[in-house]
């Protein structure tokens, strides 16, 4: 009997666990990545999405690795945090390509918020030169 009140009475100890709240968890969302390259990509090119959240390499390469489907389009499926603000952007791994505009310019960084689970979908206009790959880890 003494042990019962004395197990009852270490429960309710600051520092036991028992009074305390759990620690909250962070809710994560499975994040589809769509992307549709020019009809002059390699079919062996390598497609990378080089982004802010940690799983998408924290803003350095290698960052995340796509694949290329059957379709032509370059997929991958990752977990982000909800409600991130995330930027990213695409880079080809053959000498770290970057993407461009339709004219020609250098392509300002995508962003998107983590909504609960979904699809990005991007469509790349054209690649440009091969060049400095972004930093890595």
């Amino acid at each position: 009997m003494k042990w019962l009140a004395l197990l009852a009475l270490a429960g309710a100890v600051p520092g036991c666990g028992a009074l305390e709240p759990a620690p909250r968890i962070q809710p994560y969302a499975s994040v589809t990545f769509d992307v549709t390259v020019p009809s002059d990509t390699p079919a062996s090119a390598t497609l990378h999405v080089v982004g802010s959240e940690a799983s998408l390499g924290g803003d350095q390469a290698p960052g995340f690795h796509l694949r290329r489907g059957a379709d032509g389009h370059h997929t991958g499926l990752v977990r982000l945090p909800v409600d991130a603000e995330v930027s990213y952007e695409l880079r080809r791994e053959d000498g770290w390509t970057p993407e461009l505009s339709l004219q020609g310019e250098p392509m300002p960084r995508r962003t998107f918020r983590v909504e609960g689970d979904m699809t990005v979908s991007a469509t790349v206009a054209r690649w440009g030169t091969p060049g400095e790959p972004p930093p890595r880890q």
